[in-house]
């Protein structure tokens, strides 16, 4: 919390045109704060606060078992028939029951032993809750491989809005010397009109590439939960070294949830354990009502009882054997699970690597084809001076310069993208 409190703040004052109330245009965005502003405010975050609650409740309730019983109970009856005393003594009145009975009571328990059961039943409720929290951190992670989509999707269309407004300069630049060797004669109207058809085109281009960074930015605002606006600057700094690391390093929230669902069925199987033992419970009950204790009286009496009960049922005794097998199978299957995850996992992680080796090597490859056409490009510059060529032929070689120009940029950040992608997988980032 404050750590996300510090960076809101410093976004206030990165930006000296911000105002209290108004929009949030911080001036840079390193990825990792836009992690934290993701966790923080996407709404999944929000549920974790209710588990823990949950969890807190649901383990209160199971630890109940322990807390004495009260019960009231009230009844009234009424019955055909009653005892009748066949015989009396000598100078003695017979008793007569009533028809009618009454009874209120309190009736109080306490448990004394239950084999553990009550215990075992609250570790469950937390384990629950510990796999409901690493189902929210789920989530979270696959949110933010969204957003990481979004964000280096932006930063590859910004490098070709500059690789585009390079291109216009070039060739606005290059306009104004054509039209003037086309008054002298020196080229032909059309190399005026191509050249201008192309700044128009590049126009186009720039129109459509500012509408996708737009659209960008909007949607990287919905995912952080604050209004961005264009002029923020993008930062990855994070990712330009490549991580190093092994399999015992992963720390992906799938793996709280198989230690979480594995530890469920430990306590699962400490509660079928518990069915195997007696229940040991005192019990007390305090009364007034007709008939009381003694049958002989027919009015109204208080009477109590108190007592030790013991419960062993033979049915769960025996089926504790077969809920422990079941268990015992399903946390082989959580391990199959585990290390089927672990295989895949490791699996992603070495194409990752090899696809970083690949494009680290186009990069160098495009640096030499960046100087290669840039070399000819300034060659055909050279050449459309001097009237030997025309405007269309230039255009062709510049292009191709600012193609490879782009290839290269793209490259450098599509292998930024392969390093966040390599630490997201891993799990390196999400625990930062």
């Amino acid at each position: 919390m404050n750590k996300t409190i510090a960076i809101i703040t410093m976004f206030i004052f990165l930006q000296p045109n911000t105002v209290f109330g108004q929009e949030v245009e911080p001036a840079v965005l390193h990825i990792q704060e836009a992690y934290s502003l993701l966790v923080q405010n996407w709404p999944v975050s929000g549920k974790e606060a209710f588990q823990r609650r949950i969890t807190e409740l649901n383990r209160k309730i199971a630890g109940s078992g322990w807390q004495p019983e009260l019960q009231v109970s009230a009844r009234a009856s009424y019955q055909s028939d009653v005892t009748e005393v066949p015989f009396s003594a000598p100078g003695t009145e017979t008793p007569v029951f009533s028809k009618d009975h009454y009874n209120i009571s309190l009736n109080a328990s306490q448990t004394l032993y239950d084999g553990g059961r009550s215990r075992a039943i609250q570790q469950t409720e937390q384990y629950t809750g510990d796999a409901e929290l690493a189902r929210i951190e789920m989530e979270l992670h696959s949110v933010k491989n969204r957003m990481e989509q979004v964000w280096f999707g932006i930063m590859l269309l910004q490098k070709e809005y500059k690789t585009f407004q390079l291109m216009r300069d070039d060739v606005h630049e290059q306009l104004g010397l054509v039209q003037s060797m086309v008054g002298n004669g020196v080229l032909l109207p059309s190399d005026e009109l191509v050249m201008r058809a192309e700044l128009i085109r590049i126009e186009q281009e720039l129109t459509r590439v500012t509408g996708r960074i737009k659209a960008g930015y909007s949607v990287l605002s919905e995912f952080l939960g604050i209004e961005i606006s264009t002029n923020m600057e993008l930062h990855t700094d994070e990712f330009l070294d490549r991580p190093h690391g092994s399999a015992a390093e992963l720390t992906r929230p799938e793996y709280d949830l198989f230690e979480a669902s594995s530890r469920i069925l430990d306590s699962q199987s400490k509660i079928a354990g518990s069915e195997m033992l007696p229940a040991v419970s005192l019990f007390a009950t305090s009364a007034y009502g007709r008939p009381g204790l003694n049958v002989f009286e027919d009015d109204l009496q208080f009477y109590w009882v108190l007592g030790l009960r013991a419960q062993w049922s033979f049915r769960n005794t025996r089926n504790a054997k077969l809920k422990s097998e079941v268990i015992s199978l399903q946390k082989n299957n959580v391990d199959a699970d585990r290390d089927a995850f672990t295989r895949n996992l490791n699996a992603s992680l070495r194409n990752l690597e090899e696809e970083m080796d690949a494009t680290e090597l186009l990069i160098e490859q495009d640096k030499e084809v960046v100087r290669l056409r840039g070399l000819v490009a300034e060659e055909k510059k050279n050449m459309l001076l001097q009237g030997t060529i025309t405007s269309t032929e230039y255009i062709n070689e510049l292009n191709a310069e600012n193609r490879a120009r782009l290839n290269l940029e793209t490259r450098k950040i599509r292998l930024m993208q392969l390093i966040a992608q390599y630490k997201t997988t891993r799990g390196d980032v999400w625990n930062d």
